[in-house]
């Protein structure tokens, strides 16, 4: 902890090679193949190591910040409100940057957008002083401590199933629009409007359930929409039909969406256990988990292409490779629609359980606003 907080600091400094990475990535200045490999390897390195050390601490103040419910909610779906309108600009404005300019215009223009978001965020950031006073557990006991916060764990792999459900179905409907259903290729990115559209009117919606009714009846619910929904896409045959076919499993995304709340519970269950906030410790950990799910979505996408004969770069597709992307469409997402809502299932703080916590933690917070009166 310095005397500028505990958080600040990392996303000051993290925010650099954040940047830096990120803008070089898109500016290669080498024609040789050796040279260009070990730029985009070290620029990985910066971009990864930026984002880190800035979003890891970023994402820690969101539970620290913020300890009721209905506030959890109502943040949770700004934040994923502006992500999700960010998301759909810079894939509309990507191309025509592009075709302006070029990918290295871009590269700065995006990159850019990083420091002076990163930066502009600080102005509403509020550390409590209160959490500033723990003694840190040391390495070893911190992460003995976090693998056996059951909640913690149940949430984190949870998400890595539904990261992974998410990220095939955004990579494999734009290919199931193509090939199956024979779209031209200007159009592919609009076979996400139907997502997309059940992810914005449903935040709203989302707010109001996680609010009232808790991290758990939540998720559980989205989970269930999203799963229940899904599958009936195998049977579309026209392009119009796949977009209003997708709005209901998108409406199901836009709470799957919202995770925050379940971690922060699992920080708070953690917090009682210990008598320390570890939101730092814990968002590194649920990040580096859940990267993994990036890996499994490569995988299994990987997997299925290759048992069913798909072709990159073809213009058609054999029977058994559009039967394969039918599969990563509907079965897929329903199997691990399904394998998420079992293992969530287990998630052992609902509603009461979390209205119960949260008053021993206000206990908790009195003794150590007392505290800190004596020390200072």
């Amino acid at each position: 902890m310095t005397k500028w907080g505990r958080r600040v600091p990392y996303i000051v400094v993290g925010t650099i090679p954040f940047t830096i990475g990120f803008i070089l990535l898109w500016w290669v200045p080498w024609t040789d193949q050796m040279a260009i490999f070990f730029h985009a390897l070290l620029m990985l390195f910066l971009f990864d190591l930026g984002f880190t050390l800035a979003m890891t601490a970023w994402s820690a103040l969101y539970t620290e910040m913020y300890e009721e419910e209905e506030e959890r909610a109502t943040m949770v779906a700004m934040k994923d409100t502006f992500a999700f309108l960010s998301g759909m600009v810079s894939v509309i404005i990507t191309p025509m940057i592009v075709s302006a300019t070029s990918w290295t215009m871009a590269g700065i223009i995006f990159g850019l957008t990083i420091p002076i978001s990163m930066y502009l965020s600080l102005l509403g950031t509020k550390e409590r002083k209160e959490y500033q006073i723990d003694k840190p557990l040391s390495y070893i006991p911190a992460f003995k401590e976090t693998l056996r916060n059951k909640p913690f764990l149940i949430i984190t792999l949870t998400y890595a199933i539904l990261d992974t459900i998410f990220g095939l179905t955004m990579m494999v409907l734009p290919l199931y629009a193509l090939f199956v259903l024979e779209v031209e290729v200007g159009l592919i990115g609009v076979g996400l409007l139907g997502i997309a559209l059940g992810i914005l009117i449903s935040v709203l919606f989302w707010r109001w359930i996680y609010a009232k009714k808790g991290p758990k009846y939540g998720l559980l619910l989205s989970m269930g929409i999203f799963t229940a929904t899904i599958w009936p896409i195998f049977l579309v045959n026209d392009f119009t039909m796949l977009i209003l076919m997708t709005i209901i499993p998108g409406f199901g995304v836009g709470g799957m969406l919202m995770t925050e709340p379940a971690v922060s519970a699992a920080i708070d269950y953690d917090e009682l256990k210990t008598g320390k906030r570890r939101e730092g410790t814990y968002n590194g950990v649920f990040g580096f988990i859940v990267r993994l799910s990036l890996v499994l979505t490569a995988i299994t996408l990987t997997t299925v292409q290759i048992l069913t004969g798909f072709e990159s770069g073809a213009e058609t597709q054999s029977p058994s490779a559009l039967f394969g992307l039918t599969l990563l469409i509907s079965l897929v997402p329903v199997l691990g629609g399904l394998c998420a809502l079992i293992t969530f299932k287990f998630f052992p703080i609902n509603y009461k359980n979390f209205c119960e916590q949260q008053e021993k933690l206000k206990v908790l917070h009195e003794k150590r606003l007392i505290e800190l009166e004596k020390i200072q």
